[in-house]
């Protein structure tokens, strides 16, 4: 999984996009937040410019990938669009200490 990182300070956010779709869907928010908070975005395996084998393309692969790669000053908060939500929410159920809070946008069940 390829996490680009932005800004410096707390609480960190995290962005997650959704399927077909790649971290530049987080471009706006990365302007907004940089300046005043860390901000992470993430692009899943097998989307944008992160290659991946089939195995790895799963909502359990990129979860558990996603709360490997959160190396944060403190816990953080972790936004998801469409399938990104599925991620963030199996990411915090793989390590729920590093995730203080949840944004799910446009999600499904």
């Amino acid at each position: 999984m390829r996490m680009t990182r932005y800004g410096s300070g707390g609480p960190p956010l995290v962005f997650v996009h959704g399927l077909a779709c790649d971290g530049s869907d987080w471009d706006a928010q990365v302007a907004s937040f940089a300046a005043r908070t860390t901000v992470v975005v993430c692009e899943l395996p097998g989307h944008g410019s992160s290659p991946a084998t089939p195995a790895e393309c799963t909502i359990e692969a990129y979860g558990a990938a996603l709360a490997r790669g959160l190396r944060l000053p403190g816990p953080a908060i972790l936004v998801g669009h469409s399938m990104g939500c599925r991620v963030v929410v199996e990411a915090c159920r793989v390590e729920p200490t590093v995730v203080s809070g949840l944004v799910l946008i446009d999600g499904s069940r």
